[in-house]
């Protein structure tokens, strides 16, 4: 089995979208790093159940693949979420059950990164297949070596964001969604049910405390599409508050289609991600 280890978001100016994104999250970044050999930047925002990667490529002209891939985002449909990341504690496990159900998955190849601020480096293995075992959405494996070199986003605001409720991907097939993120990735399916008032089935894959949300209907595209992020926070209120006081453009609170949750949508300084922000009913 695996996780959502953390997601990917492409901007074409780092510093000013870890600005946007610290005053949305009301957290500080945890990471601000260069991957040699990547083509790369990135800023980390770590959550309690995984991280935010606000991916550039590199202003000093560093060629690599994740460059490329974020200049050909950047390119093709401007900033967005871009990649989906899952994670293992075993990578010969991961692969066995992987492989056995049909994704050709490459073995571990290490990486690593290192933060400029304090020198600090961190490593891991990836684990890559083609975007087309995901109909088009870029993902890979990643196992790290020692996660805990990426300090949780220090809150800075009221009402700070504390988690990721759920990533919403759209697509033309059900059955592919079920093989890839639940056979072959081992995430349990934990809701399926048809939305006629959306012409299509949704389903709800659920790994440490969050969700993939897959929306299959026939208007979706050839290739599936990352389309948004819901975020949670302990209080609404506190957040909406603090996000209209911040000068940033957020919607009133309102009703969840969830029973019992409430929610509001931020509407800048999210890297023009559509994004949800959601508190559950206490316990």
């Amino acid at each position: 089995m695996s996780v959502v280890d953390h997601i990917i978001i492409a901007v074409s100016d780092l510093e000013q979208a870890s600005q946007d994104y610290a005053l949305m999250l009301g957290r500080a970044p945890s990471w601000r790093g260069t991957h040699p050999g990547y083509g790369s930047a990135n800023v980390l925002f770590r959550l309690d159940n995984g991280y935010v990667e606000l991916l550039a490529a590199d202003k000093n002209g560093g060629e690599g693949w994740a460059g490329d891939m974020v200049r050909g985002v950047l390119a093709s449909q401007g900033q967005s979420l871009c990649a989906l990341v899952f994670g293992t504690d075993d990578c010969d496990a991961f692969l066995e059950n992987a492989r056995a159900q049909g994704l050709a998955v490459a073995d571990p190849t290490p990486g690593s990164g290192i933060d400029d601020e304090t020198g600090a480096t961190r490593t891991w293995q990836t684990m890559n297949w083609e975007p087309s075992a995901a109909r088009g959405v870029f993902s890979f494996g990643i196992r790290h070596d020692d996660l805990s070199a990426v300090k949780m986003a220090e809150i800075a605001g009221a009402g700070a964001i504390t988690a990721i409720d759920h990533v919403v991907v759209q697509t033309k097939s059900a059955d592919a969604a079920k093989k890839f993120y639940g056979d072959q990735l081992g995430i349990r399916l934990a809701l399926e049910q048809d939305v006629p008032a959306w012409g299509g089935t949704q389903l709800f894959f659920r790994t440490n405390s969050m969700s993939v949300e897959v929306l299959a209907t026939d208007k979706a595209g050839d290739e599936d599409r990352l389309w948004g992020l819901a975020l949670k926070t302990d209080d609404i209120i506190a957040t909406q508050k603090r996000l209209s006081d911040a000068g940033i453009d957020v919607s009133d609170v309102r009703e969840g289609r969830k029973p019992g949750t409430k929610v509001c949508t931020a509407k800048s300084h999210v890297c023009d991600v559509p994004t949800l922000l959601i508190e559950h009913p206490k316990n």
